[in-house]
Formats: C-alpha cells, sequence, structure tokens
C-alpha cells in the first residue's frame, strides 16, 4: 500500500472514530448537564448575542456548576480586562434572560467585550478578588464570551443551552 492511501485510511478512520465519540456523548452516562435536545454542554456555560451601544448588557443564557455571577470586561489588547458591570447572584444550573447588568459606562459601537461567568465564593456578592473565573472543563481557560457591540445589532430570539 502506497503512502498517501495509508494516510487516507488513517484520516477516514480518524472521522468515523470521531463521529462516533460525539454520538456517544449525547448518552446519559457522561453525567455532564443537558439542554431539551440532549446536546451535552460544559459544567459552566454562557451565551450573549452581539449588542448595541448602551449601558448595560443583556445575557441570553448562562449555565453555572454551582452559584456564580456573569461580569463583563472590556478589552485589553485582545484578552479581558477591567470589569464594567457584574449580574447579581446566579443560581446554579440554568438561567435564561438574565436582567440586563447595568455598566459603568455606555459601550462604543465596534467594541469588544467579554462577558465571563465567576463562581460565588459564598456570601452572595461579587467580589473581584474573592469570586474566582469559572473554568472550563479541562480547568485552563475562563469560561467567557467574546461580544461585538454593533449599532448593526438586534434583539436575538429565545436561546436556552
Amino acid at each position: 500500500m502506497n503512502r498517501k492511501a495509508l494516510v487516507m485510511l488513517v484520516v477516514i478512520a480518524a472521522v468515523i472514530v470521531g463521529t462516533a465519540l460525539f454520538f456517544r456523548g449525547g448518552r446519559e452516562e457522561s453525567g455532564s448537564p443537558r439542554d431539551s435536545a440532549s446536546l451535552v454542554i460544559s459544567a459552566n456555560a454562557i451565551y450573549v448575542a452581539e449588542q448595541a451601544p448602551s449601558r448595560t448588557i443583556a445575557v441570553a443564557v448562562v449555565h453555572l456548576e454551582k452559584p456564580g455571577f456573569a461580569v463583563v470586561h472590556e478589552d485589553a489588547a485582545g484578552a479581558p480586562g477591567g470589569i464594567l458591570g457584574a449580574s447579581g447572584a446566579l443560581p446554579a444550573g440554568e438561567t435564561n434572560n438574565l436582567a440586563s447588568i447595568p455598566l459603568s459606562r455606555l459601550t462604543r459601537d465596534g467594541e469588544t467585550l467579554y462577558v465571563m461567568l465567576h463562581l460565588d465564593n459564598g456570601d452572595g456578592v461579587f467580589d473581584a478578588v474573592k469570586d474566582q473565573p469559572a473554568l472550563d472543563r479541562l480547568g485552563a481557560s475562563p469560561v467567557m464570551m467574546i461580544v461585538t457591540v454593533s449599532a448593526e445589532a438586534t434583539e436575538p430570539g429565545s436561546v436556552s443551552l
């Protein structure tokens, strides 16, 4: 068998195995939280649509493994920077259509924001030092959504995880 045929065989096998693992992930044995369509989601997840310039941010859906907060950070050279605002305390589980998060300033057209999940330290009050970011499944990166502010933004429809 020539090298090209062997590479093609390995690629096809990898696609088949990957597809099988993807569909197997939708079964109850994984222990992960699920939505109504039985898709596996992380213990912590967030969805925020594109936003129009405003003094508030609308968060569509949050899923937390334990109580926490949705925190809006401004952009600092392509990474989360200073905090512009935080939600009130959110319960563990899924929360849809949060009350708008008030911000310390008006957002600008074309601006990038980061809406990051932070886990509560148990007191129910957001503290940037004590309430650490919620991490992804690997424990390596904060769970967040990068959001674009646009004068063209429209109101999103209903969303759930």
